[in-house]
């Protein structure tokens, strides 16, 4: 055994890999996904620097170096999420934004001590670089330190990643997510105006905001490397989380890969004041969250009230996530709480409903512990997530613009106490979880297939290098 032992030692030492993860999204729901990722790697040996703002602090992971951004933050502290809400503004607003917004936190981000730190170190200081896959900025690090790149999103692909490695994207048969419709598209109007969409945000991408990533990165990368499109198509492989409940069916290039059930993880034992919460719930428990990107402060109206007094009348204890803990006029039935470990509340046998805004990550811990939803979705892919989870049977949506407490508090009580929808929520989760390996297991193999290999070009695709892959027939 001891033989064994050394034996095995000797492996990790001859497998261990210098990696750099750089994910600089300043948002706990996208981190958790990287966070998995990252803590596997820095077990199985690695030697791994991560750089978030949202870093793991665990001391068991000796391999682990991390770059603390949570400063990075504060650019979305004043921010009004409705400004990515379709309905909310002009869709070339939306672009406007969401690039100046992205810019602001990558200035911050590269004139922080330790960032400037990495960026001096000399090339080949990494065996494998892996980013976020959504932002085109970072994949300039492929270029500074000469080493393979590997990309991971939280979600899906924009329209331009997809053209950029060869998918095709087609406005019909893939309607962009913030578009919310569900293919197949029902007529000619929900074609027009997925066309209308997809080129926006394609056409704005492609020629005003890559550009300005470009001359960014050259900055920072060095002013010898190649134009940032091009840097992108050298990416050894793209990950996107999408899961069989989600997926539009899309045929992919060989460097893409769809990938689900990543961050999830056995619940743990929940804090005892809440364990007595939910096991005391003898009529069961609603749990309420908004998730981390929507605040209650931004809400407009008197929509906070509405929510609180559907809440009231609800025959159920209620679990809220809540800016504070205190609310004038709180019901008795209702407990409120800055922070709550979702998942393992999802898993406790008591939990009725789930009213979520339909983010991917609490849709997913909803469908890992089989619990029906009531999803009100306020910007980005949640309004097609609710749309998807709904037409699966185990959800009903309201639109944020619509709540009142007579509505909402009908909506949870017809899905708590209609079978069908737990039932279709099993289902579901049967589907989910049918898999040889999970997600994480996918992305950790492959990242050291490309450590292996030094690189994987042998796997991308000349459609690449066609342009606008994304509107041919």
């Amino acid at each position: 055994m001891r033989i064994v032992g050394v034996f095995m030692l000797l492996i990790n030492a001859v497998f261990s890999a210098k990696i750099l993860g750089y994910f600089h999204f300043p948002s706990i729901s996208h981190q958790f996904v990287f966070q998995a990722v990252v803590r596997e790697l820095s077990l199985r040996g690695h030697e791994v620097t991560f750089v978030s703002p949202n870093n793991i602090n665990d001391p068991k992971l000796v391999n682990l170096t991390e770059v603390d951004l949570s400063d990075t933050y504060k650019v979305f502290e004043n921010t009004n999420i409705g400004i990515f809400n379709r309905n909310a503004i002009n869709i070339i607003a939306v672009c406007v934004f969401g690039q100046q917004m992205i810019e602001n936190v990558i200035t911050m981000e590269m004139e922080m001590e330790q960032v400037k730190n990495i960026l001096k170190k000399p090339e080949n200081s990494y065996d494998l670089i892996i980013v976020e896959a959504l932002n085109l900025f970072h994949y300039g690090l492929q270029h500074k330190f000469k080493a393979p790149l590997v990309a991971i999103s939280s979600f899906g692909l924009t329209a331009l990643v997809h053209d950029i490695i060869g998918n095709q994207n087609h406005p019909v048969l893939y309607p962009d997510m913030f578009c919310g419709y569900l293919n197949p598209l029902k007529n000619i109007w929900e074609k027009i105006d997925s066309f209308y969409v997809k080129m926006v945000f394609y056409l704005y991408s492609k020629f005003i905001g890559t550009p300005k990533f470009d001359k960014l990165a050259r900055t920072y990368f060095g002013k010898d490397m190649p134009y940032l499109e091009d840097v992108v198509k050298n990416t050894s492989l793209i990950f996107g989380n999408v899961n069989p409940v989600f997926s539009d069916r899309r045929a992919i290039v060989p460097n893409h890969k769809e990938v689900w059930n990543i961050h999830l993880k056995e619940p743990r034992p929940l804090p005892g004041d809440l364990q007595k919460i939910l096991d005391d719930a003898e009529n069961g428990l609603v749990y309420f969250s908004l998730g981390t990107n929507v605040r209650f402060e931004h809400l407009e109206g008197n929509i906070k009230e509405e929510i609180l007094k559907a809440l009231g009348d609800l025959p159920y204890t209620v679990l809220c996530k809540w800016e504070s803990e205190d609310f004038p006029g709180k019901p008795k039935n209702v407990v409120l709480r800055k922070w709550l470990p979702q998942q393992s509340i999802l898993a406790h046998s008591n939990v009725k409903v789930f009213v979520t805004q339909g983010g991917l990550q609490s849709s997913e811990e909803a469908i890992i512990n089989g619990v029906p939803l009531v999803v009100i979705p306020f910007l980005g892919d949640q309004p097609l997530n609710a749309k998807i989870l709904t037409s699966r049977g185990m959800a009903e949506t309201i639109s944020p613009q619509s709540i009142n407490k007579d509505l909402l508090r009908d909506t949870i009580l017809k899905v708590a106490k209609d079978e069908k929808y737990r039932l279709k929520a099993h289902e579901i989760r049967s589907i989910f979880l049918d898999q040889p390996r999970t997600g994480l297991e996918e992305i950790v193999w492959w990242c050291e297939y490309v450590i292996r290999h030094k690189g994987a070009p042998h796997l991308r695709s000349p459609s690449a290098d066609i342009f606008c892959s994304n509107i041919s027939c």
